[in-house]
């Protein structure tokens, strides 16, 4: 998927929204962004962390509009929290397309969709910065990528 590649390139992103503009439909837009601006200092309880930039969305930046028409289940994260499980293998960096997952296997435990009903399913992930999302969906996302003017 070139849009996945695009994405990829990406040094960073921020998740700007996640609605559901229909029943069962799910649209995400994703913010690319980078370190922007001058080097400054942050002090933590008593330590000084120097070299530090924002990480911002500036002219230039992609938005990606994604939309899924129907979904199994989705899931957002706290990027904190997130880890890779031993069984998840997927190809892509911030833009993921899973071959096996935990998610997957919590999705089959957790209801009756199959690759029978409703069909072949595949798992996107979208690693973000404070939020991770992972989508199982039998529909591939549409995906439209504009430039912050």
């Amino acid at each position: 998927m070139e849009a996945f590649n695009q994405i990829n390139s990406s040094q960073y992103l921020y998740l700007e929204s996640i609605t559901e503009p229909e029943d069962n439909t799910l649209r995400l837009v994703l913010a690319e962004a980078k370190a922007n601006g001058p080097e400054h200092d942050l002090e933590i309880a008593g330590t000084t962390i120097s070299g530090l930039r924002n990480i911002e969305t500036t002219e230039g930046c992609a938005i990606y509009e994604i939309f899924f028409a129907e979904y199994i289940c989705y899931n957002v994260t706290n990027e904190s929290y997130a880890d890779n499980a031993p069984q998840d293998t997927y190809v892509g960096k911030l833009a993921r397309l899973y071959k096996s997952s935990a998610y997957i296997a919590f999705m089959e435990v957790s209801t009756f969709a199959t690759s029978d009903y409703p069909g072949p399913f595949s798992h996107y992930g979208f690693c973000c910065l404070n939020h991770c999302v992972d989508v199982i969906s039998t529909t591939k996302p549409q995906i439209v990528r504009r430039v912050v003017a």
